[in-house]
């Protein structure tokens, strides 16, 4: 990109040949080209080229041998992993199956609560019309004690 052969590129040496590329002055910037940086023999005891290969390829064979030299990188590759990989996948889906369970837990609870509210409903105005708690009992197989349960609480 830049026309030098370095993969790493100062700020001042960018500067000399390329004045359009200023951006601030009194800062240092670096120009990492990866291209470049593929094509190199690198020293991978040299921490930033360890997190070159990494940023690179982080399943890639120098980024293997960064690994084994930084258990720093070590801990970020088990992150990108995590992140992006097939246990991302694994996580989603998980996540996706208990947003289902938990939906239809909660419509489920819905659903007896409403039926609840209108069975309790059903035998006030079956009460309120004089039945007795056995007809009652019979016409909705509902339980004698429920009846009378239901009995206590409208005459509160």
């Amino acid at each position: 990109m830049l026309g030098f052969e370095e993969y790493i590129s100062e700020t001042e040496i960018v500067l000399k040949e390329h004045r359009d590329y200023e951006m601030l002055k009194n800062m240092k910037w670096y120009f990492i080209e990866l291209p470049k940086f593929r094509n190199s023999r690198v020293d991978m005891d040299d921490k930033l080229n360890q997190w070159l290969a990494f940023i690179d390829d982080y399943k890639g064979e120098r980024a293997k041998m960064a690994e084994e030299k930084n258990d720093v990188i070590k801990k970020a590759k088990v992150e990108m992993n995590y992140l992006t990989g097939e246990e991302a996948e694994r996580r989603l889906q998980w996540l996706r199956e208990k947003w289902e369970m938990d939906y239809n837990s909660d419509m489920g609870q819905a659903r007896r609560e409403g039926r609840e509210e209108g069975r309790e409903e059903i035998i006030k105005k079956m009460l309120k019309a004089n039945m007795s708690i056995e007809q009652i009992s019979e016409l909705t197989e509902i339980k004698r004690e429920e009846i009378e349960k239901i009995m206590k609480k409208t005459e509160k």
